[in-house]
């Protein structure tokens, strides 16, 4: 489910594996281990006798990691401090080793979003704005967006999520507008993005979060920049690109691969360059036109050959080609 945080919560992720990596010794400045009733053990009486209670961890960054343990394993509350201070940055909890909590606060102590694993398929996510109040609450059902309330930073309801559809939005800490997205089935249908002046910075079709269909990109002035094909991710079907307005380069892809004519232009019509690739790999004539006059060059799988050495390499594709395959044999093209 991770996979559709915020990029704060992508952040969030990282900065929590410091705090929960095993392999963290060479970060380690000391560790204490507590019994739950209070008094300190070696680490050896810890680990041998698998005592209930808390290791306490200081590493080298300056921060203070304090997990709690049961039967070996994390159970209860885990922090971590901000470096070089007491405060909380990170809280966790865990139920058997499993975590089912996990908070994480600014230096002020305002809490930025919370994760709650509500059942072993259902978790929610909560999002904070600076000043405190609530900017989304979301559940998922494994990595379906199930419902959804957006707030604006006056705690207005401004959109939501029943069943799986409706529209979602998002914003940073401030309130800035970031995105909004057309929901269906618990999934982005369409995704819309915008600069912090609130002009569209891209428009794109969506199928279970991979990029599916048109995607158009804008500066912020408005003009265009790109136009896109996807297909379940990548690149397919034609792609223009824009400077000032005008079209400078057309490339055809197929299934991520560029397939095909790329075209540069100038002053967005009069062709300057026609490159054929196949596959990824320049192969067939290049064009390049200077004023008004072509000059050709030739490739052959991404290396530049005469056009005599095409040709006899392409007529031995073809004399390949014919032949009856036997089990087991491939050929590049």
């Amino acid at each position: 489910m991770k996979n559709r945080l915020f990029a704060l919560l992508g952040f969030l992720g990282l900065a929590l594996c410091g705090c929960n990596n095993n392999k963290q010794d060479d970060n380690v400045i000391s560790q204490r281990y507590i019994h739950k009733y209070g008094y300190a053990v070696s680490q050896d009486e810890w680990e041998s006798k698998t005592y209930p209670g808390q290791v306490i961890t200081s590493l080298t960054n300056g921060v203070t990691v304090t997990a709690t343990y049961e039967n070996g394993v994390k159970h209860g509350p885990m922090t971590c401090t901000f470096p070089h201070s007491q405060t909380i940055e990170f809280y966790s909890l865990f139920n058997q080793g499993n975590k089912v909590k996990e908070i994480s606060y600014d230096p002020t102590g305002m809490p930025i979003e919370e994760w709650i694993q509500l059942s072993p398929t259902r978790s929610s996510i909560t999002l904070w704005y600076n000043e405190g109040s609530p900017m989304l609450v979301e559940e998922f059902v494994g990595d379906e967006l199930l419902e959804g309330q957006y707030f604006t930073v006056n705690n207005e309801l401004e959109s939501r999520i029943e069943k799986g559809a409706g529209l979602r939005i998002r914003r940073d800490r401030n309130g800035t507008l970031l995105a909004k997205e057309t929901m269906f089935e618990g999934y982005a249908t369409k995704k819309e993005t915008f600069y912090p002046n609130g002009t569209p910075e891209s428009i794109a079709m969506y199928f279970k979060d991979s990029l599916h269909g048109e995607k158009r990109t804008f500066s912020a002035t408005g003009e265009p920049l790109a136009i896109e094909e996807w297909v379940n991710g990548q690149l397919h079907g034609k792609s223009r690109y824009f400077k000032n307005g005008n079209r400078y380069l057309e490339i055809s892809y197929n299934y991520g691969q560029k397939h095909g004519i790329e075209r540069h232009f100038i002053d967005g019509d009069i062709v300057s360059q026609e490159i054929a690739w196949d596959r990824d790999c320049k192969h067939g004539e290049a064009v390049f036109y200077a004023d008004g006059k072509p000059e050709s060059h030739w490739f052959y799988e991404g290396e530049h050959v005469s056009k005599r050495k095409f040709d006899e390499l392409n007529r031995l594709d073809e004399i390949i080609s014919r032949l009856p395959y036997s089990e087991g044999t491939s050929h590049n093209r």
